[in-house]
């Protein structure tokens, strides 16, 4: 770990980390996992930052690097290999998925209280985490307990990932900016959840949607009347499910492990490989449309 005594005391029991990380790989296409790379750019500049997603190899070039990994985990195995190339390892990540699968791990340290970015300001800065993550820590635990929390996590979402763009971010206006665009955003997420079918999947019969944005919105929108809901859609050659359920609903997390991916217990996510005709490979425990298929009223 960094050697501080302020750091010591907030993230008191993580691995030592004894160096400056050469390369940051960071959860992809997520505002937490990007929160916890610009957390680390503001303590690491010089690192190098990959963005990282599960289904996909890691990088080739970490033999003999000092690695630290946020917001992120590979499979137990992957990272055991992983932690005999490199000169230094350490996972700062928060998923249940995770913390069960890499159990006794030694490299890893996992508080499911934080989000990933508050938990890798801690540890690079060793203080309490600006605001920005603060509130970015509000949406991605799904707790909106700030004053201006959706707004603002609506205007940071139509900013692109870029580090400087989030350094030049204020408070003030991006909860101005973030008004309409919340206002359109909660239309938005009514329109899509409109065009929700029903399906069965693990012996349940859920709403599923066909949409690579506002994910949790749209699960919020659908989960209350179900033990959970689908959203998903295809990129780079494979099927991203995404769940979501309410607090007493489905266990999802534990699903999206039995598939290979993870997440929360009630926001999780899993992906599968596409064949050339753009469907997945044919398992019978994949999600499978009832008939009729009606749509969610």
């Amino acid at each position: 770990m960094i050697s501080s005594p302020t750091t010591m005391g907030i993230v008191s029991s993580a691995p030592p980390f004894r160096g400056s990380p050469d390369i940051v790989l960071y959860h992809a296409d997520c505002s937490d996992g990007f929160g916890a790379a610009w957390a680390l750019w503001k303590k690491f500049p010089n690192a190098r930052f990959v963005s990282v997603k599960h289904g996909q190899p890691p990088p080739p070039d970490l033999t003999d690097r000092r690695v630290v990994m946020v917001d992120f985990s590979y499979d137990r195995q992957i990272l055991e290999a992983m932690a005999s190339e490199t000169k230094e390892l350490l996972i700062l990540d928060h998923h249940i998925t995770a913390e069960r699968t890499l159990k006794g791990f030694p490299n890893a340290y996992f508080d499911q209280t934080k989000s990933g970015a508050v938990l890798s300001w801690e540890w690079a800065h060793g203080t309490t985490a600006p605001w920005l993550l603060q509130y970015i820590q509000d949406k991605d635990l799904w707790t909106w307990a700030l004053t201006g929390s959706r707004e603002i996590n609506a205007a940071v979402a139509s900013y692109p990932f870029d580090f400087t763009v989030w350094d030049r971010f204020t408070q003030a206006s991006l909860e101005q900016e973030g008004r309409a665009i919340l206002r359109y955003e909660q239309e938005l997420v009514g329109k899509l959840a409109a065009q929700a079918t029903m399906v069965e999947f693990q012996g349940m019969v859920v709403p599923s949607v066909q949409s690579s944005i506002l994910t949790s919105q749209i699960g919020e929108r659908l989960s209350p009347q179900h033990p959970f809901c689908l959203i998903w859609h295809d990129r780079d050659g494979r099927r991203y499910f995404s769940m979501r359920s309410r607090n007493d609903g489905a266990d999802v997390g534990t699903i999206a492990a039995s598939f290979g991916g993870g997440g929360h217990t009630h926001a999780a996510g899993f992906s599968v490989p596409l064949q050339d005709d753009g469907t997945p490979l044919a398992d019978p425990r994949l999600p499978r449309h009832i008939t009729p298929r009606r749509p969610i009223t």
